[in-house]
């Protein structure tokens, strides 16, 4: 049972209960407006909760985005690193040539150390070294290898930095996934309470309404009584002064005439009614929009999402047939029509042009709430095809224009 079938119950059947059934016992204790407004409290809760729910999936979606961008960066600094660490090591075999001339035709003190204490340098030492070489012999590789140092230092650390912010966005995504287990056990836990809370207030209401019918049949049969017993003892006193009066009767030999006038009257009445009022003149046609024609693959799209009606709801998945989150339904749906949509809904809103809601068509994306954390398929008529939240199915249901912020147009 969805959230707004949960606040149909509570209009068509005047009450709605959360928080503690109500026992029998004590129904006719609670006050009706009391329990419609425990219900209304928690729907809304619920609401801020799927909202909530919502909101982190496309958190967590944005996430899942950062990460993939920067592993694939991490991986093109790792080539570049692996590509100038080889052109490094040419350029030290190079250099190591040349110390080796040097050291052996002329001897030298500061060259030594690399051959005989070359298991004590380090790479920093072996580098100053190396410098020392290429500087002592005036070579063109100079400039190419000092060059190729600071490159190569400023890689590494870059590629440290993106290293670190990769383990960071795992970290997030792990804590927002945790989040949003609990966000889904809380959600589920609070709907079942109020569907069944809900159904312990509605049969104590026809309780109630079916007693008070009773009630009410019983003092209607009692009045009729009443009434029948009443009219019974007026017609026997009725009677019994007929009786009585027909015993003590005289014969009388008046006459009387009596004479009348008739008169004539004369009425007016009817008559043509008044004429109906002109039409008002037709208001001046809106302004031309700017906004783009409806795509031709819209329907495509539509068809596309609707042949997943009934596909359970799952945070940040786009699978067709097994589950979807409400961006993987779009993601998916305009996918099949062979446009690109993000993975998220804020970036699908970022992406395309927005749509007065007023001209919304089939196919238009609507986005909903403030940051954008909601995404649906129109389908014209009010109606749009979206994957809702956590505990439900990929449906069609009305648009709720009040907590629409964007329509954008794909194709």
């Amino acid at each position: 049972m969805s959230i707004r079938t949960l606040r149909a119950l509570i209009v068509v059947g005047s009450l709605v209960a959360v928080g503690p059934a109500i026992p029998a016992d004590v129904v006719s204790a609670v006050s009706v407006d009391e329990a419609r407004r425990d219900v209304e409290r928690i729907v809304d809760e619920l609401d801020r909760l799927a909202e909530r729910s919502d909101r982190l999936t496309e958190d967590y979606a944005e996430a899942v985005d950062d990460k993939g961008r920067l592993e694939v960066e991490v991986a093109e600094a790792e080539e570049r690193v692996a590509e100038m660490e080889a052109r490094l090591a040419e350029l030290r075999e190079d250099l190591s040539a040349v110390a080796v001339r040097q050291y052996t035709g002329a001897g030298n003190d500061v060259l030594g150390p690399l051959f005989t204490d070359a298991a004590v340098y380090n790479e920093t030492l072996q580098r100053d070294q190396f410098s020392r070489v290429a500087l002592s012999v005036g070579t063109t590789t100079t400039n190419d290898y000092e060059t190729l140092l600071l490159e190569l230092d400023a890689e590494r650390a870059e590629l440290d930095r993106m290293r670190a912010q990769v383990e960071a966005l795992a970290v997030q995504l792990e804590g927002q996934l945790e989040e949003a287990e609990a966000l889904r056990v809380e959600y589920q836990q609070r709907r079942v309470q109020a569907e069944a809370d809900l159904g312990a207030a509605l049969a104590a209401e026809e309780q109630r309404r079916l007693e008070e019918a009773q009630r009410r049949m019983q003092a209607e049969a009692a009045e009729a009584q009443r009434r029948a017993e009443a009219q019974a003892a007026a017609s026997a006193s009725a009677s019994s002064t007929a009786s009585s009066n027909s015993s003590s009767t005289s014969s009388s030999n008046s006459s009387s005439t009596s004479s009348g006038g008739g008169g004539t009257s004369e009425g007016n009445g009817g008559g043509a009614s008044a004429p109906a009022p002109a039409a008002a003149p037709a208001a001046p046609a809106a302004p031309a929009s700017n906004a783009p024609a409806p795509s031709s693959l819209a329907g495509v799209a539509v068809n596309a999402a609707l042949g997943q009606q009934g596909v359970p709801y799952r945070f940040a998945t786009s699978s067709p047939g097994v589950s979807f989150d409400c961006s993987g339904l779009t993601h998916y749906a305009w996918g099949q029509a062979g446009v690109y949509l993000p993975r998220n809904s804020r970036a699908q809103a970022a992406a395309l042009p927005r749509i007065p809601p007023s001209q919304a068509q089939a196919g238009d994306l609507i986005f909903y709430y403030s940051p954008i954390s909601h995404v649906g398929i129109y389908l014209g008529g009010g109606q749009l095809v979206h994957a809702p939240n956590t505990g439900s199915v990929v449906n069609v249901t009305t648009v709720n224009w009040s907590r629409v912020t964007a329509v954008g147009r794909p194709g």
